[in-house]
């Protein structure tokens, strides 16, 4: 039985406020979406993950959210309930689905797969990720106050995971009312429910108020990468850069093509996660590597690393170069850059350097490159 994922995203962000859906809300220049998304697409492939969106989602954002699936986005309904019926009628397969609020972007590989895990057991209807209440609690009847019993109440959280079989469908096509997530399907229904320890940093953004609190969290996953890479010159007529070709007078001598910009930022990149250098991966003793693109290198270490999970925070690229001139250049290598590393353009940052006429770089017999990245492991 297949397991797929539900992003569910048709919210109306009511009490996030302001003209914008809150999913779309940038932290480090990157929509919170895109942090939900790409944590799911480290455990599903693209071709099990829905997302369920509102019916007038800009041009721009149907593109964003494409990159994260391969299925038809699902135009949710006025309720919840009716978003999730929207996506088991266009899916019209008994399967495992979890069930995700796409304003939750804080959520962990690790609670994802426990879930998933749990579900595929086949032993449980449902399974839901629930927290303990640690403050007093109190209900208020008649405009008073009266203290409970916190041992009796939990807070549930999503992923929640349902077994889809013929009497879970009955179940969700009678329900009509608006729930606020899926476990209330089951409350006092005669079901095996699997309730499992939640996370405290599963937090669900509702208002601006949430926004500090999640960048906090956000930025402890920093990791940081550096790199450093020089080449010769030799006389030629093309230099590449970023994966861009500039006319020269020049080229580049190396066992590949030789560009130094793409070498640094695969380094840097191997550093974010301490999985060594470019000549653990592409030794230069590999005669079927002479002369290779580096946008082909950087393509196998971005699979290789799994880096298509991760948030590029920042790029930080120093060119050293008295050979070319790269004024005209930057914006097309920065752009080229976004394009291969799927990252915001605004996130990256290209300088060009000169040596003053000195050394090997101010003679033109080198070209260096200095890279720095910051990322956030999701």
């Amino acid at each position: 039985m297949n397991t797929y994922c539900v992003i569910l995203a048709a919210g109306n962000s009511f009490r996030f406020k302001g003209s914008r859906n809150k999913l779309f809300y940038e932290i480090n220049n990157t929509p919170l979406v895109v942090y939900t998304l790409k944590t799911f697409t480290s455990v599903f492939t693209k071709d099990k993950i829905f997302i369920v969106v509102n019916k007038g989602i800009s041009k721009q954002n149907i593109k964003l959210l494409n990159n994260y699936t391969n299925n038809d986005l699902i135009i949710g309904g006025k309720t919840r309930i009716e978003s999730l019926k929207n996506f088991i009628t266009s899916l019209n397969e008994k399967c495992n689905i979890l069930i995700h609020d796409a304003a939750r972007p804080n959520v962990n590989q690790v609670l994802i797969k426990k879930i998933k895990k749990e579900i595929e057991l086949m032993r449980y209807d449902a399974v839901i990720p629930f927290l303990e209440i640690t403050d007093s609690l109190k209900i208020k009847i008649n405009n008073k106050y009266k203290s409970v019993s916190r041992s009796n109440y939990i807070r549930t959280q999503t992923p929640q995971a349902i077994k889809l079989n013929q009497s879970t469908l009955k179940l969700i096509s009678k329900t009509k009312n608006t729930i606020t997530d899926e476990s209330e399907l089951f409350d006092n229904k005669n079901r095996k429910i699997k309730y499992i320890k939640g996370d405290q940093e599963n937090i669900k953004v509702t208002s601006k108020k949430d926004i500090s609190r999640l960048q906090t969290l956000l930025t402890s996953k920093f990791l940081i990468g550096n790199a450093f890479d020089i080449h010769k010159l030799t006389k030629g007529n093309l230099i590449i850069l970023g994966g861009i070709k500039i006319k020269s007078k020049y080229k580049l001598v190396g066992h590949s093509d030789g560009d130094v910009v793409l070498h640094s930022i695969i380094d840097a990149m191997l550093g974010t996660l301490s999985k060594g250098d470019i000549g653990t991966y592409f030794p230069s003793s590999k005669i079927n590597l002479k002369g290779i693109s580096s946008i082909i290198l950087l393509k196998k270490i971005i699979k290789i690393l799994k880096y298509d999970n991760l948030i590029i925070s920042n790029l930080d690229v120093t060119i050293i170069t008295e050979a070319v001139r790269l004024e005209k250049y930057k914006d097309q290598i920065k752009k080229n850059i976004s394009k291969l590393l799927n990252c915001n353009k605004k996130n990256i940052n290209i300088k060009a350097k000169t040596t003053d006429q000195t050394g090997i770089i101010g003679n033109s017999k080198a070209i260096a490159c200095l890279a720095t990245m910051t990322v956030i492991k999701r």
